[in-house]
């Protein structure tokens, strides 16, 4: 991703994990100087400013607020980002625009497609930049994947799977409070139907279920997405699970079956690609270029090293005749916290494109999570349905 030239004055409104992560992250980046931190305790700004201050020990003047319209008012933030609880993205976004501030908000955005949709058009009218802080398709090896599907190196694809096993929240958690959270599929699912429209088309049907707790919550949901690419439809099956106890490992799975093949990718931030098949020694050759093109070190401008490489290997391959051989492949990387501080940096400085050239539109669009919560919204069920006793 290219370097921003520009010097821009960010405040950050919400002073989570999140918050404090982002601020760590993006505090390398010449372009981000904090000036300001909003959080309802002096302990969380504290946390946010510290993790800053570690990666850029010699900035001052960071201003604190207890309340994140206060940030907003601070006619010396330039960027405002928006890492508060999902209810208060919409009317937050609209108070900042208003005030003149770009805006770059984490996920879901808001908590319905029209919600977002009003902010968009309210940012075209007033000149700022508007964009969903949703991460994956900043990573490359979600970037080769998208380059074996597209060009159907082993085929085309007949069916996926999703499957996320998470941490439990605590109980009282704003989390589990669909009033202020949206659910799991528009909080959390948002980040893997960027991915699944991405790489499958858009969704043509869609059909969810939720299972219920004793205590009210809901900890598990499913959805099957009829996605639609190039006139095939392809079935995808979509699981969150915020059920694991605390001291086990997380795990986050994608299994793609293709008509000669299977692709799979394991980690919330990828960690590993396997890719294995009959391919032709052609497509064999195409597959070597392209996972050999990944960084094996944190990168912000990754995806772009995989793009170049697709445009330069891929270009030529057409359905072939030839003998095809039995193809088996793994590219894992190492070092998660780095590649996840690398896709954050990465949708920043793709945000600041915004910012610097009116024309440009960014990798992920508004449009794309406009479609992400509205696939999150169809997804999600309004019955509870209870395990069986």
């Amino acid at each position: 991703m290219i370097s921003s030239s520009f010097y821009y004055r960010v405040g950050i409104a919400g002073a989570g994990a999140f918050a404090e992560f982002l601020a760590g992250a993006l505090a390398p980046l010449p372009s981000f100087h904090l000036a300001a931190v909003a959080g309802r305790t002096d302990a969380k700004r504290r946390r946010v400013l510290d993790a800053y201050l570690r990666r850029k020990p010699k900035s001052d003047d960071v201003r604190e607020y207890r309340e994140a319209e206060e940030l907003i008012a601070d006619p010396h933030v330039d960027i405002v980002i928006l890492t508060t609880p999902p209810h208060l993205h919409a009317p937050l976004t609209k108070q900042a625009l208003e005030k003149g501030k770009h805006v770059l908000l984490e996920k879901p955005g808001a908590l319905a497609a029209e919600k977002l949709h009003a902010n968009m058009e309210l940012a075209n009218r007033r000149q700022r930049a508007l964009a969903v802080n949703l991460v994956l398709r900043y990573h490359p090896l979600v970037e080769a994947v998208k380059q074996l599907i597209h060009h159907a190196l082993l085929g085309t694809v007949d069916y996926a799977s999703l499957h996320n096993a998470a941490h439990r929240v605590a109980q009282g958690h704003w989390f589990w409070d669909e009033r202020q959270s949206g659910g799991i599929f528009i909080e959390h699912g948002v980040h893997f139907f960027e991915v699944g429209r991405h790489w499958f088309g858009e969704a043509a049907e869609a059909r969810g279920f939720a299972l219920t707790n004793t205590d009210g919550t809901r900890p598990r949901v499913g959805a099957t997405v009829i996605h639609e690419q190039g006139g095939r439809h392809i079935p995808v099956h979509y699981y969150h699970g915020f059920t694991m106890d605390p001291a086990a490992p997380e795990s986050t799975h994608w299994d793609i079956h293709t008509t000669r093949g299977r692709i799979t990718l394991d980690g919330w931030i990828p960690m590993q690609l396997s890719v294995s098949g009959l391919v032709s020694a052609d497509e064999a050759a195409c597959i070597d270029n392209l996972l050999d093109a990944i960084p094996k070190q944190p990168s912000a401008s990754a995806i772009e090293q995989i793009g170049q490489a697709a445009n330069r290997l891929l270009s030529s391959t057409a359905p072939s005749d030839a003998p095809r051989i039995l193809y088996e492949r793994t590219v894992a990387l190492s070092d998660r916290h780095g590649w996840y501080e690398a896709s954050a940096q990465a949708r920043f400085l793709d945000f600041c494109r915004l910012i610097e050239n009116p024309n440009e539109r960014g990798l992920v669009t508004m449009e794309d999570a406009i479609a992400d919560i509205a696939l999150a919204e169809s997804c999600t069920v309004a019955e509870k349905l209870s395990p069986a006793r």
